[in-house]
Formats: C-alpha cells, sequence, structure tokens
C-alpha cells in the first residue's frame, strides 16, 4: 500500500528560509502521491475522520512570523490509503484454452454499508465447457454486488448502531446470496457466442456444458468477506498459516450429496466424485449437468 510519511520541522529551527522550503517540498511530495494515485484509477487520497486539515492563516494575531511579517501555521493531515497491493497468475494447464478469468477492482464503490469507504474485490472464475460464462462473471459480478449494495444503502442506511454485529453481518450474507443468484440468472441466459435470451442459431450443444465456479472477496479496512459457489478455494495466510476462508462444494460431501440425489441428479464416481459423472464440483454458476436434447 502507499505509504505517506509526515516529517515535522525542527520547532528550535531558527532559519525561516529553511522551514520554507521544507514545506514546500511536503506540499510537491503530497501532491506527487494524489497525481499517482489518480493516474491508477482509485480515488483521490481522502482525510481520516478527526484528523486536522491543512490550513493557512496571515495577520497579527499568529504566534509564529516570516521574515515578511507573515504567519503561517500548517499542519499535515493524514491521509487514509486505499489501494492494496495484489498480484496473479494464470495458467491454462492441459485446456485448449484459458476457462478461467481473474478480476480485481479497486475501489470499486463507496458504499454506505462501509460508511462511503472504498471496497476492493477479488474474484476468481474457474470455467468449464468454455470460456464465456467464466469472462460474463468477470465482467458482471462487480456491477450487481455494487447495485445490491446500493439497495441495502437505501433501505437499511448505515447508522452507527449495531455496526459490524449481527445486523450487519446478515446484510452482507444478502447482498452476496442475490449477487450470486442473479450472475447464474445472467449465465443460464446467455449463451456462449454472448446473445442473451438464446437469440441466435447456435446448437444445444454449445450451451450445455457451460458454467464456471465463483469465488469473491471484498476486502474493507476491518473485514474480508468471501463468498463461494464451486471448488475454487479462499485462503488467508497470517504468520505463514493458512486459514481457509471458503469450503468446497464438492459431490462426495454427505449434505451436497443428499441435495443432488434429492433433486433427481445422481454422483457417479469416475475418476474421482463428480455430478453425472462429468463435474468434478457440485454447485457452479450456470449449467452444472448435460441437459436432455
Amino acid at each position: 500500500m502507499t505509504e505517506v510519511c509526515r516529517r515535522k520541522s525542527n520547532d528550535n529551527e531558527d532559519d525561516s528560509a529553511a522551514k520554507c522550503r521544507e514545506r514546500r517540498r511536503r506540499r510537491i511530495e503530497m501532491r506527487r502521491l494524489a497525481a499517482i494515485s489518480t493516474t491508477r484509477g482509485s480515488p483521490q487520497p481522502t482525510y481520516a475522520k478527526g484528523s486536522k486539515e491543512k490550513s493557512q492563516a496571515t495577520g497579527e494575531g499568529s504566534s509564529s512570523s516570516t521574515s515578511e511579517g507573515k504567519r503561517i501555521v500548517e499542519t499535515v493531515s493524514e491521509i487514509q490509503t486505499v489501494e492494496p497491493v495484489f498480484g496473479s497468475m494464470s495458467v491454462s494447464g492441459r485446456s485448449r484454452e484459458m476457462e478461467d478469468a481473474i478480476s480485481v477492482r479497486t475501489s470499486f464503490c463507496l458504499p454506505g454499508i462501509n460508511r462511503r469507504r472504498p471496497l476492493h474485490l477479488f474474484g476468481v472464475y474457474d470455467g468449464h465447457g468454455g470460456y464465456h460464462v467464466a469472462a460474463l462473471c468477470r465482467e458482471k459480478m462487480h456491477v450487481l454486488i455494487e447495485e445490491e449494495l446500493e439497495r441495502v444503502e437505501s433501505t437499511c442506511g448505515s447508522g452507527e448502531s449495531g455496526e459490524f454485529g449481527a445486523e450487519w453481518e446478515e446484510m452482507w450474507r444478502g447482498v452476496m446470496k442475490r449477487s450470486y443468484e442473479r450472475m447464474d440468472e445472467v449465465a443460464m441466459s446467455t449463451c456462449a457466442c454472448g446473445s442473451e435470451g438464446f437469440q441466435c442459431e447456435c446448437r444445444p450443444t454449445q450451451m450445455i456444458l457451460g458454467g464456471s465456479t465463483a469465488v469473491v472477496a471484498v476486502l474493507t479496512p476491518e473485514h474480508i468477506i468471501v463468498a463461494n459457489c464451486g471448488d475454487s478455494r479462499a485462503v488467508l495466510s497470517r504468520g505463514g498459516r493458512a486459514i481457509p476462508l471458503s469450503v468446497d462444494h464438492k459431490p462426495d460431501r454427505q449434505d451436497e450429496l443428499a441435495r443432488i440425489e434429492a433433486a433427481g441428479g445422481r454422483v457417479i464416481y469416475l475418476d474421482g466424485a463428480r455430478v453425472e459423472g462429468i463435474l468434478a464440483m457440485s454447485r457452479a454458476i450456470g449449467r452444472t449437468m448435460v441437459l436432455p436434447s
């Protein structure tokens, strides 16, 4: 993350010219950091709550003076950094084409549920039966989450009571659940060619197995909110120890096996447990089994 260092000139220093040069250098440095942040597409640095404002005052009532008799009082504000440090890597493996997608959206919205502070989203989408559903998730998921956050803001507001408590957690659960459901509806109604509502001449076999896992992490200054569908994983490294943040949806899980069989599906053990002998995960965005012709 970007670091802003604050330096205070020596109060005992008598050289007024040196003080002016130091203040000018600090102002140039702050402008440079702001310009870098803007170039990267992030919001301008924001002032932390309760921080002192930068001000200038002239007149005879000021306590300090320059050689010209002008009085200047200046403090450097504390600046909130908004850009996380991140990296990513993709390997297609044995597939003929890359079917996976990665989404990184820093400062993608400033909702009331987070006290108007920026949220950062990181998503991994492991596609199967083609790349189109993973690509859809990359382009649409953060938009749907932002829309659901705005809906929560308009209905629930951002009051301080119960902040980060059970009600706050339940709101986030609802936001992520509705976003995933809407993303699934978009994927189910979009052909591999990009046509919505299947208003195209593609063969049914081109859209039988299109789907993708989806694991999304939303970062706030205090929390990590994780939602998962499928067997892509979110893991937190703390002190060199891996802490799982998601649970895989696999066909050999007892609860998932019971759910699949109750819905009329089958789990066939062929190179591991697979839904209808095909998919190694029990949930996905889009289609998860062969449809009747």
